[in-house]
């Protein structure tokens, strides 16, 4: 049997994405830089949700959320509310 963790509410679960920055040919990781804004992968919402739904790339502050660990992955679970913007591919029109 597997377990899994179900928001409940407005509630969403997120998995962080590692960002790399480059500066002049040098990658630095995340935990090097200050970081200002996360993003993440949005993998469950719970009932009440609105505008978000699983495989949305968002983007949120340092603190939004609680950080939780199910099955060896590790989880972001934050309110709806607490996500800053969507990122979202458009076609260029020329």
């Amino acid at each position: 049997m597997k377990t899994i963790l179900e928001p409940a509410g407005s509630h969403i679960l997120v998995v962080d994405t590692a960002e790399v920055t480059e500066i002049s040919g040098i990658q630095l990781p995340d935990n090097t830089r200050q970081k200002e804004m996360l993003f993440g992968t949005v993998v469950f919402c719970g009932p009440n949700t609105v505008g978000t739904k699983s495989g949305d790339r968002v983007a949120y502050g340092p603190y939004a959320g609680k950080s939780v660990v199910m099955n060896g992955t590790e989880f972001r679970l934050m309110l709806e509310e607490q996500i800053e913007a969507y990122i979202r591919q458009v076609e260029d029109k020329v």
